[in-house]
């Protein structure tokens, strides 16, 4: 009798670990994410777009609109998944690890209207959100210090004031646990302004990675 309880309870921990396993990977986690954090996209919607695609049928689908959502990137290797649910928005989801080995899932949804703009967030693998800091880099973090020293005739006054409405659109980097930031916001200056600004910035994009609880630039 003792036996047979002990080959049940290690079936049920067997299971158990089976089901653990197999919530912790992107295709799992996007079909049943609560819809509320997609809701141009059911779950129904989700599970037959990538139904499509692995079966090689193609990669778009009617959202619940009825205009059509496309699968950007299905990387199950990586767990990264994007899509472009509408026109005019995309929606990223990663299945990361935290520092301690513990999986958790970050949500990128960006809207282009025009001049793209997104947000983050992070969730642990029950759907509860969780406090991983990540704040959002300003406009003015572009500007090159040394190019806009040597502009004398420039007013710096002037340069972080016409840069005080940020536009900044994110990704997941597919193949590692950094999030990118792509500056956006001289879409939002006239043509005479973005023709004195633009020279003065950057153009790479900011690179972010975690530690401890909170996403840090890059060196």
């Amino acid at each position: 009798m003792k036996q047979k309880q002990t080959r049940s309870f290690s079936l049920v921990i067997m299971m158990l670990t089976s089901l653990a396993v197999f919530s912790r990977n992107i295709e799992n986690c996007y079909i049943n994410m609560p819809d509320r954090l997609n809701p141009t996209m059911t779950k129904k919607i989700r599970m037959e777009m990538l139904e499509y695609h692995k079966a090689g049928q193609g990669d778009s689908i009617q959202n619940v609109f009825g205009n059509l959502a496309y699968l950007l990137t299905f990387d199950t290797l990586n767990n990264f998944i994007a899509v472009k649910n509408t026109k005019s928005s995309t929606f990223e989801m990663k299945l990361m690890k935290n520092e301690q080995g513990m999986p958790f899932i970050g949500i990128i949804r960006s809207v282009c209207a025009p001049i793209c703009q997104s947000s983050i967030e992070f969730y642990d693998t029950a759907w509860n959100k969780i406090p991983l800091q990540f704040i959002m880099p300003k406009a003015i973090q572009w500007v090159n210090k040394e190019k806009l020293a040597a502009s004398t005739d420039l007013d710096k006054t002037w340069v972080e004031k016409a840069l005080e409405n940020t536009f900044v659109s994110l990704q997941f980097d597919a193949k590692n646990q950094f999030i990118i930031a792509t500056n956006n916001s001289v879409e939002f200056l006239s043509v005479e302004d973005r023709k004195v600004i633009s020279p003065l910035l950057n153009e790479q994009p900011i690179t972010f990675q975690l530690r401890d609880r909170a996403w840090v630039q890059k060196p």
